[in-house]
């Protein structure tokens, strides 16, 4: 069941993710750094932060918060656990004027869209509407404030976007709902609740 972090809300604002490991979120934050020295006037992640994000929830009344876990059971109970690489820079939304520089994936592509489109399907009746944009899975490492065009220039010229920048595997073993909790010290992300993927289930019945 649930950990009751949100009995005193009304609702949150949460999001659907893959959480990293702590040998991956160590490896994350030593690219971090040596991204560092090229591009230092950037705003970093706190490497606990980052997560491979499934579906973006928005604000939720936490009358539907068991809702959500009750529709991504029969998901976990029939979706076996799979692996995915972390390599390749990238930005959003292009290079002349950068906002957000992330790390993709590779690896298991077919089976982690399969798993974002059982989740968008399971969760539609319930009113959370399916992405019109498609689905590009990603790891974000840094938010560009300042100068965007001096920074697509930086990674422009760098060979930083062309070179493979593999940091090791990411397993996919549960879906985690996480809330975003507002401090002084920024955005963090709590774990509300998580549905694991059934290692029992053939790889090849999902």
């Amino acid at each position: 069941m649930p950990m009751k972090l949100y009995s005193n809300r009304k609702s949150l604002r949460a999001f659907l993710a893959v959480e990293l490991s702590l040998d991956l979120c160590r490896k994350v934050s030593e690219f971090q750094h040596q991204l560092q020295n090229f591009l230092p006037h950037v705003n970093w992640v706190r490497p606990e932060s980052i997560h491979l994000t499934l579906k973006f929830l928005g604000n939720v009344d936490v009358s539907m918060v068991d809702g959500v876990l009750t529709a991504l059971e029969p998901i976990g109970n029939s979706q076996p656990p799979f692996t995915l690489e972390i390599q390749g820079l990238g930005v959003f939304p292009h290079i002349r004027r950068p906002r957000i520089l992330w790390i993709g994936c590779t690896g298991d592509i077919p089976a982690l869209l399969n798993l974002v489109s059982r989740v968008e399907g399971a969760l539609d009746p319930l009113g959370f509407l399916s992405e019109e944009k498609p689905y590009v899975p990603h790891l974000t490492l840094a938010r560009i404030k300042h100068d965007n065009s001096q920074v697509g220039k930086v990674l422009t010229h760098s060979g930083l976007l062309e070179q493979p920048q593999n940091l090791g595997i990411l397993p996919v073993a549960r879906i985690t709902l996480f809330r975003s909790n507002v401090t002084k010290f920024g955005v963090e992300y709590i774990p509300l609740w998580a549905v694991p993927l059934n290692e029992a289930v053939s790889n090849f019945s999902s």
